[in-house]
């Protein structure tokens, strides 16, 4: 069962404000939600695969390259969201 999408936007929110990402890193975000919201739990290794891939195929390293602190943030937002829904499953 996915996340509840207010829930995702909320917890990623502060990306999608960000005014200094460019369209492709909104897009990726975007994507992080809509995969949540969908699926529910989301390992950070999908980060790397399709269809997150298809934004820069190196990857979010690549894609957020000079923007380590958003990207490490993006990291840190998916651990709390998937402990926060493996902890409520348990």
């Amino acid at each position: 069962m996915g996340l509840d999408r207010a829930a995702a936007q909320a917890a990623f929110g502060e990306f999608l404000s960000d005014r200094s990402l460019n369209p492709s890193q909104i897009r990726f975000v975007e994507m992080v939600i809509n995969q949540l919201t969908a699926r529910g739990v989301m390992d950070a290794s999908a980060l790397y695969e399709p269809p997150f891939s298809n934004i820069h195929a190196e990857g979010p390293d690549a894609l957020f390259d000079g923007r380590e602190k958003v990207i490490e943030g993006i990291f840190e937002k998916l651990k709390a969201v998937n402990s926060e829904l493996i902890a409520s499953d348990g």
